[in-house]
């Protein structure tokens, strides 16, 4: 057997073989390897170029599909990014301008480019609201059925072919029925009412009722049988704050407060704190003075937390809490750090932050919420009705970490609660 030899690397403690030694110049393979990336690392830094796509195009429609497009990544050139956001150029699409890129989408799903078609009629419903008919009609004869957002306020003629494969034995039936509800007409809500009082065969063979599916597009059916929306269609974002900038005075986010949860002891944080008497506020109809919203950050990630509130913005835990099934034994958490976030003046469309998969921040106050898994409107353990949303704070633009906190409340039993999702 060969005599091992030292490696040659500095401060390398390992032995090699001869034969290793003559193929790496005398430095062990993890010794190499780590060379190699490092030339490799020193080649791209020195060659690596900036490529701007954009250069010379000044049609929003024109950039929009470069935006869309599916890049392979090349270490050797580095993207310069475009000086507005994709959301910004939708906003700013004529009507004209709106129906080329949906017209471009239709052709994308043509070439059953689903993905990138998808995400572009995404974009023209949650941030323009637009109707897309024409594309709905392509997704629709191409048997696409989700998300079931892009079906919110589809026409008649979908409706109807929808409840007629509904109503046939079809395993798409969970995805047809999110999609009607999204439409969600008064034939939708008839419909979605008459199945209450007499479930049909098939209802057996879902997991939750049919009416139910109506908590996916932000409505339920009342004891009437009538639409009750969920949410508010007024709807103001959180911007991350720049230093000397002006913003809303309206709600304050994210205060960790001297209240201790009396799970884990932990500090509870005040989500939100609404001045009630501001304009960008009175949607939420409180006569009162001062709302806070409070949550445990570290045990709301197991469970429902309700508050008892009060409109001169005191609070308290409220006795309807339970303890979550699994709950983990920690240690009170430190005082968290967050990126301070100012509530914007603008107003944006309700649904813009409704898909959380078109990666734009969703903190925000009112507008529809931005479900990460099913929805999960909670019912007011003292009336038992279901609780109004009123705001979301999206962890990924408080502190770049997951998930989202939602916030509701009972206007007649002031009593608020709490949830939060993530992938």
């Amino acid at each position: 057997m060969s005599e091992r030899i030292p490696c040659q690397t500095s401060g390398c403690g390992a032995n090699i073989l001869p034969a290793t030694a003559l193929k790496t110049g005398g430095i062990c393979m993890p010794c190499h390897q780590k060379k190699l990336a490092m030339e490799k690392e020193a080649y791209i830094l020195q060659h690596r170029k900036d490529v701007d796509r954009y250069y010379g195009i000044e049609d929003p429609v024109e950039i929009l599909k470069i935006m869309h497009a599916p890049r392979k990544y090349n270490p050797l050139e580095r993207d310069v990014p475009y000086h507005k956001s994709e959301q910004e150029l939708y906003h700013q699409l004529s009507e004209v301008e709106r129906e080329r890129i949906e017209a471009y989408a239709i052709s994308l799903i043509d070439q059953e480019d689903f993905d990138q078609a998808e995400t572009i009629l995404l974009s023209l419903v949650c941030f323009t609201n637009a109707r897309i008919e024409r594309g709905l009609n392509a997704l629709f004869h191409n048997e696409q059925y989700d998300p079931g957002i892009l079906y919110k306020e589809a026409g008649p003629s979908i409706r109807d072919e929808l409840i007629h494969l509904v109503k046939s034995e079809s395993d798409d039936r969970n995805h047809l029925l999110l999609a009607l509800a999204w439409i969600g007409d008064e034939e939708v809500v008839r419909l979605f009412a008459e199945w209450r009082e007499n479930p049909p065969q098939w209802a057996s063979r879902l997991y939750i009722p049919p009416e139910n599916y109506a908590h996916e597009a932000g409505w339920e059916l009342d004891q009437d049988g009538r639409k009750r929306r969920l949410f508010h269609l007024e709807c103001y974002p959180f911007e991350v704050h720049v230093e000397g900038s002006a913003g809303a005075e309206a709600v304050a986010a994210l205060q960790t407060d001297d209240q201790t949860c009396p799970w884990c002891q932990g500090k509870l944080t005040v989500l939100f704190d609404y001045h009630l008497q501001h304009p960008s506020v009175r949607f939420l109809k409180l006569s009162g003075e001062r709302l806070r919203i409070a949550a445990c950050i570290q045990c709301n990630c197991y469970g429902t937390v309700f508050t008892k509130v009060e409109l001169d913005g005191s609070y308290s835990w409220s006795h309807f809490n339970t303890v979550p099934d699994y709950l983990p034994i920690t240690e009170p958490h430190e005082q968290q750090t967050w990126n301070k976030l100012q509530l914007s003046e603008r107003k944006i469309g309700t649904y813009e932050g409704a898909y959380w998969m078109l990666e734009v921040s969703t903190s925000q106050i009112g507008g529809h919420p931005a479900w990460i898994q099913d929805a999960e409107y909670p019912a007011c353990p003292c009336c038992s009705n279901t609780m109004m949303f009123i705001g979301q704070i999206d962890m990924g633009q408080a502190d770049n970490s997951e998930g989202i906190y939602y916030t509701f409340l009972c206007n007649d039993c002031l009593i608020a609660a709490v949830n939060y999702q993530q992938t």
